[in-house]
């Protein structure tokens, strides 16, 4: 069996094995960003407001992630692939809705969520907990509407990974840089 058809024998197993009228109900809510905008908008308000300075740079730099990981993966490596999305070339694939015409690998959202949660965790262990699985159940979800086989999903995770190493390296420059510079301050008063 080739990776392809492992990869459509995964999704199958997912999209059409696994349906029951719960994960019918709950897993298109799930996987639209849509639906959970402004909640997440809130929340990153009210954490930057109440929180200290690194809470600030950390949210600042997540959303700096997920703008690059966003972009580079939409413009970038999705046209490198050009793979399509299960629902315009499998047979018999649940939906919820008509189709995308976008490209699936890797995909967007689960190098999204991935690339925060993992950047988020890093910084913050115990929200790991939260974090992590959410992660999993939204690039879980993107399988079970239909839109992504298995392996758009992992790749997408890598993707974020990835992304959220980068942006890692780059928050500790900052947090040195800044850490460094109040203590020069400190020193000179």
């Amino acid at each position: 069996m080739s990776l392809s058809e492992l990869d459509a024998a995964l999704f199958y197993k997912i999209n059409q094995g696994q349906r029951n009228p719960f994960f019918d109900l709950i897993m298109p809510y799930i996987t639209e960003l849509e639906n959970w905008k402004y909640l997440i908008l809130l929340l990153v308000v009210l954490l930057f407001l109440f929180g200290d300075k690194k809470l600030r740079l950390t949210l600042i730099m997540t959303a700096i992630v997920v703008g690059c990981l966003d972009y580079s993966n939409s413009f970038f490596f999705k046209h490198i692939f050009m793979r399509l999305r299960p629902c315009n070339v499998l047979a018999d694939v649940h939906t919820f809705w008509p189709c995308p015409k976008s490209l699936s690998f890797p995909s967007n959202h689960a190098a999204n969520i991935f690339g925060a949660a993992f950047f988020l965790s890093h910084n913050y262990r115990k929200w790991a907990y939260f974090l992590l699985p959410m992660a999993i159940t939204v690039g879980y979800s993107r399988v079970y509407v239909g839109e992504h086989y298995p392996m758009d999903v992992l790749a997408g995770a890598v993707l974020g990974g990835l992304g959220a190493g980068i942006g890692l390296f780059l928050f500790n420059l900052l947090m040195t840089k800044w850490l460094n510079k109040a203590k020069t301050q400190t020193l000179i008063k």
